[in-house]
């Protein structure tokens, strides 16, 4: 199987120009000039993809010779290999293109990107501009996806770059499932051992792809750990979480219960001995927490205090070579300043890198 590229995941800044545009990561001077068409291929990369992947989706938007296209886009991949702003992803272990297919379909689902217009005919049935004539209202519910077309399209780039959609599985957005895709191919072909941990997991998303990452790649004897309250956040109880109220009251969509959650590893036919769902507030259950080496840590943990509590108990746990992923470092002050409090406490000199608007994270040195 061809081995894919994918974006390097670091958050970019786009300065649209006549001919095309400036590229820059934020924090790094130097910038990348590109034409549109190159634009174009480097948006493709923000979802891992071959060479024959990118040739194909080009050469339909431009009706371009596949052969010409072709050079110029291994060309264009290799240069940006060679800079840094992609990365090579070599194949799993007998990894096939319908494992490939198989991941990809399932961020999908996972994010509802099959299904979001009965997102819009749920917003539809909830607002006061319902069609009292029901043959009116059964043609808007069928067409919505045209008729709030904007709005549908707005959605997408929503699910795209993880902005709260709750009526999906997760909501931490297509790019950040894609992320931990390319955590998971680093470890793997590393051979970089440990279990995979996810602290603060809402209706269980994020853990199930992590889960179906380890079973396509032929690891299912690395553990997944899901530890959550599973009734939501707690209250806010120090002067950094002021403010903050993600209680099950204000937001009813943060608390699953631990038995949706299991049950939603079930409908996707991964729930198994190696899925072990951590019940309790995080200050009761992580320091006494029997949880081996870790190689992928990720914290949706939105408050300071919680955020702290899972570094604090988990960060030891992390490997040489393991990723530490943040979900809410650019969307909370609170959780930005337990991550930078927490790396600047024990002199954490490894970069920390964008995902997305929101997401970041960092690899411990090898």
């Amino acid at each position: 199987m061809s081995k894919k590229w994918y974006f390097s995941p670091e958050k970019i800044v786009v300065q649209p120009e006549e001919d095309g545009a400036l590229v820059a990561h934020v924090g790094d001077p130097s910038s990348l000039k590109v034409n549109q068409v190159a634009f174009d291929v480097l948006q493709l990369l923000y979802e891992p993809q071959t060479l024959d992947g990118v040739v194909e989706q080009l050469c339909r938007v431009y009706d371009a010779d596949e052969e010409e296209c072709a050079r110029f886009v291994l060309h264009f991949l290799r240069e940006l290999e060679s800079t840094g702003w992609i990365v090579a992803l070599s194949p799993g272990r007998d990894e096939s293109p319908l494992n490939s297919r198989y991941l990809g379909l399932l961020k999908r689902v996972l994010v509802n990107w099959i299904y979001p217009e009965h997102e819009l005919q749920v917003s539809y049935l909830q607002s006061d501009y319902v069609a009292e004539d029901r043959l009116a209202r059964s043609r808007h519910l069928r067409d919505i996806s045209h008729i709030e077309a904007e709005k549908y399209a707005e959605l997408l780039e929503k699910k795209r770059h993880g902005f709260v959609t709750v009526l999906s599985h997760t909501l931490v957005g297509l790019r950040r499932l894609n992320h931990l895709e390319y955590c998971a191919r680093q470890i793997f072909a590393q051979g970089i051992p440990g279990d995979f941990f996810e602290a603060g997991v809402c209706q269980g998303g994020a853990s199930i792809f992590l889960r179906a990452l380890q079973v396509v790649f032929g690891e299912e004897q690395r553990r997944t750990w899901a530890a959550d309250s599973f009734e939501g956040l707690p209250p806010a109880a120090l002067p950094q979480d002021e403010g903050l109220d993600f209680t099950e009251p204000n937001y009813p969509w943060l608390a699953f219960s631990q038995e949706r959650v299991e049950e939603h590893f079930r409908r996707y036919d991964l729930w198994s001995d190696h899925v072990r769902l951590v019940k309790g507030w995080f200050s009761e259950t992580l320091p006494t927490l029997d949880c081996g080496p870790l190689a992928i840590l990720r914290l949706d943990a939105d408050l300071y205090q919680s955020t702290m509590e899972v570094l604090v108990n988990l960060y030891d746990k992390v490997v040489p070579g393991g990723f530490v992923v943040v979900d809410d470092y650019g969307a909370f002050q609170a959780c930005r300043l337990a991550v930078d409090d927490f790396r600047i406490e024990r002199n954490i000199q490894e970069p920390l890198k964008w995902i997305d608007w929101s997401g970041v994270y960092w690899r411990k040195n090898c």
